[in-house]
């Protein structure tokens, strides 16, 4: 699933390092994150939401709706200050970051898992690849 929400970009010179940009997700409480150039801080900024909307997931808790972009950029409050918006692939970011095996049970019928250890076949393999193919991965 993609998740679109506006962020605020904050840049700040810090010295020896130069301007960095804190980036805050008004719609999700405490998503804040920062990077040293631009790209860095958009990248951070989809890991941050990514990571918090996965945290506010297991905790069974409401994923909150995207604020209008524009009533985002109505609240900015300094003239450096910038509103975009930020794509995250909930799913991408899984594939990539959650690669951590889990143990299933399946039941299958006796025939059918003695014809597969006939054949050769991995049960962990073949599911996989019938997950993946019934949704689309």
């Amino acid at each position: 699933m993609v998740y679109i929400y506006p962020a605020i970009f904050t840049p700040d010179e810090i010295e020896g390092r130069g301007d960095v940009y804190t980036v805050d997700i008004p719609d999700i409480s405490g998503c804040i994150t920062e990077g040293e150039s631009i790209e860095e801080a958009i990248s951070m900024a989809r890991e941050a939401i990514a990571g918090c909307i996965l945290a506010m997931k297991q905790a069974g808790e409401h994923i909150p709706a995207p604020s209008n972009y524009n009533d985002v950029k109505m609240k900015i409050m300094l003239d450096r200050e910038f509103v975009t918006l930020i794509d995250v692939d909930l799913n991408d970011y899984l594939r990539k970051k959650e690669t951590k095996s889990v143990i299933k049970t399946v039941s299958l019928p006796q025939w059918l898992a003695i014809m597969a250890e006939e054949a050769g076949i991995s049960y962990s393999q073949a599911l996989q690849e019938t997950l993946k193919d019934r949704l689309g991965l």
